[in-house]
């Protein structure tokens, strides 16, 4: 009894231990906190005007991640080299950086796709797939500059106001530029601008998550802001037609609700009104595109019929048979899946040609349980947890209806629409996790100190 006793305690000891440790890794508890501030005040001292042009090069970058897939990376490019140009007089800041909790979990998971090649069927797709992760260490390359995380925050809902300008171009053919009408013309009733329909979609519902906490649990000038935000991207999801992007703008809509309700202990009055507003506008909005709307929602039921009756050749009978053909490939390869790149010749192999899109799984967690197995299903799940635990932990309690608590719900606007997107190889939805990962640091200049001034954490925000 009393080595049972021993056992049993020693097994508690290492389950406390292992947890402790996990909890600290997500947190960034390793993180010097003292060090990391030297750094950042001997750079501000050392170098104002770069300091500068670094705020500079990073807006840049934010406006351009909203923008068409072939300017993504353009536009991050003049922020990149201008670290490297800075990369003595940000020394040692940008070791903080890139030792965040989110890129060290992209390094895992870059690692285990780069072992699955080994058995993986086309290693180049698993390569390309690899090269995604890099949006996760963005972080590293802005890390000098997180201090104005609220001017970073502006820039990317700018960049994102800017694509629903084009969406509005695109809704009216051009305004008779031919040029423009043929590059934006994707499907009839889709109005998604330069993105494609189902990737605006998918980074649209990450948008809506950057204006919700202000629409919500906002006050002022904020929260106008912040309705206006919303309404406006609300509007530019159901424009796309992308059904999923419906479902997960709702879903997220209603546990932003929950949070300011629950959590945050928001007054009823003001969570009334935000919500109330916001539902309005929803309204008002499927009565405008209810056609559109309901032709979108009885293909998608026709679709789903034929599928029960084995007829693939739709677009969403294509999406329940890859979805079941992931989940087929991760049954029989538990361990490492069939390899990273390795669908698209799985189902080409084991299936008909019916639909040209077959290079993934559209749902982030079958994708990697199909290609990396079970291992990658965790390292998604504690990749999800590193940026939303610091995305949520980062901004005081008193600052949660504004903006700088966007990232947070955008990131979980992102978890919601992988069940329909494999946003970790899509580069415009990779982009944006990057970003919104890099809003939301372990830890930054000033965070503790601000938190600590801060003795109503925990109690009601507005």
């Amino acid at each position: 009894m009393l080595q049972d006793s021993a056992c049993d305690d020693t097994v508690t000891g290492l389950i406390q231990r292992f947890w402790s440790n996990l909890v600290g890794f997500v947190t960034g508890s390793y993180i010097t906190r003292d060090q990391c501030d030297a750094a950042f005040e001997r750079m501000h001292e050392r170098d104002r005007i770069g300091d500068r042009l670094h705020l500079f090069f990073a807006c840049i970058a934010m406006l351009g991640l909203a923008g068409p897939v072939s300017a993504v990376d353009i536009a991050v490019l003049p922020l990149v080299v201008f670290f490297l140009v800075r990369v003595f007089n940000t020394f040692p800041i940008w070791i903080h950086g890139f030792g965040q909790p989110v890129v060290l979990v992209a390094l895992m998971l870059a690692a285990w796709m780069g072992v699955s090649l080994l058995w993986s069927s086309d290693p180049r797709a698993g390569l390309e797939h690899i090269s995604e992760l890099r949006w996760l260490v963005f972080i590293g390359f802005a890390f000098p500059v997180i201090e104005h995380r609220k001017t970073l925050i502006a820039c990317l809902c700018i960049g994102f106001l800017i694509a629903n300008g084009v969406q509005v171009v695109d809704a009216f053919d051009g305004f008779g530029n031919a040029w423009l009408a043929e590059r934006l013309d994707h499907y009839p009733n889709r109005i998604s601008g330069w993105w494609q329909p189902a990737v605006g979609g998918s980074v649209l519902v990450a948008a809506l998550g950057l204006h919700l906490p202000s629409a919500i649990m906002g006050h002022g000038k904020g929260r106008v802001l912040g309705l206006l935000g919303t309404l406006i991207t609300i509007a530019a999801i159901i424009a796309t037609g992308t059904r999923g992007a419906w479902i997960a703008g709702a879903v997220l809509i209603v546990i932003a609700s929950l949070i300011a309700w629950r959590v945050q202990r928001l007054r009823a009055r003001t969570l009334i009104i935000g919500s109330a507003i916001v539902c309005i506008g929803i309204v008002a909005l499927v009565i405008i595109k209810g056609d559109a709307i309901s032709e979108r929602i009885h293909e998608a039921r026709d679709e789903i019929t034929l599928a029960m009756d084995g007829e693939y050749n739709t677009s969403t009978g294509a999406r329940v048979s890859m979805a079941t053909q992931a989940i087929k490939m991760g049954s029989q390869n538990a361990f490492g899946g069939v390899g990273a790149g390795g669908f698209r010749d799985w189902m080409v192999e084991r299936t008909p040609a019916y639909y040209d899109d077959q290079a993934h799984a559209h749902c982030t967690p079958l994708q990697l349980f199909a290609e990396l197995g079970i291992l990658g299903v965790l390292l998604w799940g504690l990749l999800v947890v590193v940026i939303l635990v610091n995305a949520w932990k980062s901004v005081s309690s008193d600052q949660r209806g504004t903006y700088l608590m966007g990232p947070f719900f955008g990131v979980l606007g992102l978890v919601l629409i992988s069940a329909f997107d494999s946003v970790l190889i899509n580069v415009n939805t990779a982009a944006i996790l990057g970003a919104l990962a890099m809003l939301s640091p372990a830890y930054f200049l000033g965070m503790d100190t601000a938190r600590k001034s801060n003795p109503s954490e925990g109690e009601e925000a507005s």
